[in-house]
């Protein structure tokens, strides 16, 4: 499994990177992801990945500055640039310094990131050969005992050893892997997306987990696997019991491990455990059994520890997730702060995730893709709505690390929960009655020739004043409002067969029929001519 780390200044960027494609299908798991070079070396220097994808051009400590400080401390990755059309000038020199491959961030889509995948892994193995050339094959990393090195190589490198040291086969003679993944107890909306800094409590964390560890096990082995994520190789103290204790001993085990995490740190744990291998070099199938009851618990997180028994993952009735049918409705009851139907809306999206149960990816992909589509209607460049809207990179971060449906669709409850409170705020505030105002006049005066600077005089307000609250409450212009208001009495007056278009275009204020059918297609997107053919043959299909 390839380690990889993303870094990119824009957040959106970042979650779209991200969510592209389903890394693990093609032997790749995110450990990290940063928005600043700073951040991301200390994060390299941590987590020691196998593969950086980093944007070319960041402030304080660029892409390349990034890569060449790393190579100066001896961290060495394969890593892949995202660039701009114009900053081809520095994709030369990312070459120069070893990047496998460059993506043009306008044309990046999910073959052009697995391709540049394929070559950052073909840049590891060779980093790997290296390596190994380099020590005369010995496998042992600095500071790391025999079994550490041996099951690194196995779970992150190649997938087998050629010769594993006798002592480790010695130690781990009936061998078995427990994934585990951290997270806060309590899902509250209210820390703003702000993740548990695990690295601050992580030395007393590895202390207390070994301690449990072995008085539970023969032996045992504990690496990160990704942030808040840990694989834990053990073997049973009593060699000739192993099938019958095996699972009495793990829950134990997990239990204490559960009740210390609780009591120190206030975390919360999910265990995903594989079956028993006979020998060391069967861990690599271990590690797929773990991570695939780990996934288990998404769907069914009735237990938080999972045994392998050949589970499949076939919960998920959704092969294509799509919740864009409700951003009409969604932008339509925020422009009107209707928190009620706002809500009813929610629910809607809420019994969609339960009946089709999506996949981790598609629901976290779904919920930044209602997140970052609401953000928009309440972007204003300062931090008005910061306590709503947190930084983007947070939000898909948290999302990422729930381990549940059941802790996604809290998080979408905790979400609609803040919009209907700002909504009904807004309902008492004076821009709001503007936009409310604005709108009762347009609707008493739909047949006049109606314009923003009309309306803003009727409310003894300023042309711009009224132009960026309406704009900014509701999601669209005032002209663009007017427009719809007339065209929905258009489209009345023709549902009539009364009325000729010039009569129509004439009661409704346009200057000219070719003006009002210029709106009217603009608005509906087609003709009133064709409007009105498509009426006449519903009603004849009807009256058939």
């Amino acid at each position: 499994m390839y380690r990889i780390i993303i870094i990119d200044d824009e957040p959106l960027i970042l979650a779209g990177i991200a969510s592209l494609i389903s890394w693990e299908d093609y032997d790749c798991t995110i450990i990290g992801k940063a928005t600043n070079g700073p951040a991301a070396y200390e994060m390299i220097r941590e987590l020691n990945p196998d593969i950086v994808i980093t944007d070319i051009r960041m402030p304080v400590l660029s892409g390349l500055e990034l890569v060449e400080k790393c190579k100066a401390d001896d961290l060495n990755f394969a890593f892949i640039v995202l660039t701009n059309l114009e900053e081809f000038h520095l994709v030369k020199k990312a070459l120069s310094l070893g990047a496998s491959d460059y993506l043009v961030k306008i044309d990046l889509n999910e073959e052009a990131l697995v391709t540049a995948l394929n070559r950052a892994k073909e840049a590891c193995e060779l980093l790997v050969h290296k390596k190994n050339q380099l020590y005369g094959g010995d496998m042992k990393y600095s500071q790391e005992g025999p079994a550490k090195a041996a099951f690194r190589q196995l779970f992150f490198q190649t997938g087998k050893i050629e010769e594993i040291p006798q002592e480790v086969t010695e130690q781990y003679p009936a061998p078995f892997l427990i994934m585990f993944s951290l997270a806060p107890i309590y899902v509250d909306f209210d820390t703003s997306g702000e993740r548990y800094d695990l690295a601050s409590v992580s030395k007393q964390l590895m202390d207390i987990l070994g301690g449990i560890a072995g008085r539970c096990f023969f032996h045992h082995t504990v690496l990160e696997y990704r942030q808040e994520t840990f694989l834990l190789t053990a073997s049973l103290k009593d060699a000739s019991k192993e099938e019958a204790g095996f699972q009495e001993s793990v829950r134990d085990f997990c239990q204490k491990m559960s009740v210390a995490l609780k009591t120190y740190f206030e975390l919360s744990a999910v265990y995903g455990v594989s079956s028993l291998k006979k020998q060391v070099s069967e861990l690599p199938k271990a590690l797929s059994e773990a991570s695939t009851s780990l996934e288990y618990y998404y769907f069914d997180s009735s237990s938080r520890v999972i045994f392998y028994e050949g589970q499949t993952l076939h919960f998920s009735q959704a092969k294509k997730f799509n919740i864009n049918v409700f951003k009409k409705d969604l932008a339509a009851f925020i422009s009107q702060n209707d928190s009620e139907k706002l809500e009813a809306i929610f629910e809607e999206i809420i019994t969609l995730f339960r009946d089709n149960k999506p996949s981790k990816e598609q629901a976290t992909s779904a919920c930044i893709n209602v997140y970052t589509y609401l953000y928009s209607f309440f972007e204003t460049g300062d931090d008005s709505y910061e306590e709503i809207f947190p930084y983007t990179i947070n939000i898909a971060d948290q999302l990422n690390h729930f381990n549940s449906l059941e802790d996604i669709l809290e998080w979408l409850h905790g979400f609609c929960e803040k919009l209907c409170r700002l909504l009904k705020d807004r309902k008492s505030t004076r821009s709001d009655k503007l936009v409310d105002m604005s709108r009762a006049y347009i609707n008493d005066h739909y047949t006049e020739k109606l314009t923003l600077t009309d309306v803003a005089e009727a409310l003894n307000i300023s042309s711009g004043h009224l132009s960026n609250t309406f704009k900014k409450l509701t999601g669209i212009t005032l002209s663009d409002y007017i427009a719809q208001v007339k065209i929905e009495h258009a489209k009345e007056l023709i549902d009539t067969h009364q009325y000729l278009m010039y009569e129509i275009s004439d009661r409704l204020g346009f200057d000219n029929p070719y003006y009002f059918s210029k709106v009217f297609k603009k608005v509906t997107g087609i003709s009133p001519r064709e409007y009105e053919s498509r009426a006449v043959h519903t009603l004849t299909d009807e009256r058939n």
